[in-house]
């Protein structure tokens, strides 16, 4: 199995939506949140360098509230390089951000180079012509009923056409 890499997109933190609320402030830097999807309450600490914006932020916002308006969690935070997110209080996020994987299988070319990634339950990303057509005829159509059966049929058919495929963990 490979190692799960973030690459710092931040779409798992867009897509998952504020699944993060601040329920109280202690000080400039540690928060009690709650994480929505399992409703735990843990303590956020965040980074130095997001202190006084998300503390700005949260006494402007006030109480937190709910319009329906889909946004991200409120300590996703962009780089000043403006090209990679990141977490202000990665050190201290609640166990549901740990467990999230956004991908969970890697498919590499003959001499490694990644060339796609699994999605969901079987959605590929990737920029391979060939290989999606692969995927599209060959593994599209393997029953998703059993993920480690799965996992080994479709190992097996990229590995016929010279595609390497891991489980990421």
């Amino acid at each position: 199995m490979a190692p799960f890499i973030c690459d710092r997109c931040g779409k798992c933190c867009v897509s998952l939506g504020q699944s993060i609320t601040i329920e109280r402030q202690l000080n400039d830097r540690d928060y009690y949140c709650r994480s929505k999807i399992d409703n735990t309450i843990f303590l956020a600490h965040v980074d130095e360098e997001f202190r006084e914006e998300i503390a700005d932020e949260f006494l402007a916002a006030g109480s937190s509230s709910d319009d329906g308006v889909k946004m991200p969690c409120p300590f996703l935070r962009k780089r000043p390089s403006g090209t990679e997110y990141c977490c202000a209080i990665y050190a201290t996020r609640p166990k549901v951000c740990k467990d999230f994987l956004c991908y969970h299988m890697l498919i590499r070319t003959r001499d490694g180079a990644i060339c796609g990634r699994v999605i969901g339950k079987n959605t590929l990303r990737t920029e391979d012509p060939e290989l999606e057509r692969i995927w599209n005829a060959e593994v599209t159509p393997v029953p998703f009923t059993n993920a480690l059966e799965w996992i080994k049929q479709v190992t097996a058919i990229l590995a016929g056409h010279g595609y390497w495929a891991e489980s990421v963990e």
